[in-house]
């Protein structure tokens, strides 16, 4: 009966929020998305859609600070929300669509550019988002310079796009160094102030096979675009590199 009352009041405290958000200027996005991870928690399910809509709508234009939000925390969230609750689908593709449409009418948009990339999970949602980009560019040479970003670059590298990566990425090596190897080597060490040994061993688990997926994915690039064994090759000895790197650090402890 708690249980029941605990989500009722949620229920209800959703409900209420969303009806009143309109009407005042002061809307805690962050306390409300916190809400809203509690309402999924709890199956309720539809106040938890209504939430995610509002802030989708209006979360940046309440505090501009909740963009990263919205294109990291907000959509991993609602792209896993949709696979349990069905109509959390049609509501996820209307955001990515209208979304889409904004940046067909204003490629300057980089909030639409931003959004629009985070939203493209679905595998025929990112290929056709890679190929408008590409299509684009082409066409307009450094179209996106000015919203270019390293979420863009890492997609670009995933689906092995030729004029994206020759544009905005450069020098696959180079890339994979500095954004992957040098990002991964700076919290390796972190992990021994984990609690205990085995969240220690988790967790540098986790950075090995971050290395290892982004290994294969940037010199898959290299070879499909330049066909340059050299590039690739530099890319695995980064890679090997890192590895005895950790190696030597772990026998030392």
């Amino acid at each position: 009966m708690k249980k029941f009352i605990c989500a009722t009041s949620l229920f209800f405290a959703a409900v209420s929020s969303s009806a009143s958000f309109a009407n005042t200027d002061l809307v805690d996005v962050d306390q409300m998305l916190a809400q809203t991870f509690e309402l999924i928690a709890n199956n309720e399910n539809r106040a938890a859609l209504d939430n995610l809509n509002w802030l989708a709508k209006h979360g940046v234009s309440h505090d501009p600070r909740f963009h990263d939000t919205l294109i990291n925390t907000m959509q991993d969230l609602w792209f896993n929300f949709a696979h349990s609750y069905a109509p959390a689908w049609k509501s996820y593709h209307a955001v990515y669509n209208t979304t889409q449409q904004s940046l067909l009418l204003t490629p300057q948009n980089c909030a639409a550019f931003d959004i629009a990339l985070s939203y493209s999970q679905q595998p025929h949602h990112a290929t056709n988002h890679i190929t408008y980009l590409e299509q684009t560019e082409q066409q307009f040479p450094a179209t996106w310079q000015r919203c270019w970003t390293l979420s863009a670059s890492f997609k670009a590298i995933e689906h092995i796009s030729e004029p994206l990566i020759t544009q905005y990425v450069g020098d696959l090596s180079d890339h994979f160094k500095l954004h992957i190897v040098d990002d991964l080597n700076a919290t390796y060490r972190d992990c021994d102030n984990l609690p205990n040994e085995s969240l220690a061993l988790e967790c540098k688990d986790e950075h090995k096979q971050k290395l290892l997926d982004a290994s294969v994915m940037y010199r898959d690039a290299a070879m499909a675009i330049h066909d340059d064994i050299s590039e690739a090759g530099r890319i695995g000895g980064h890679t090997i590199g890192l590895f005895l790197e950790w190696q030597a650090y772990d026998n030392r402890n």
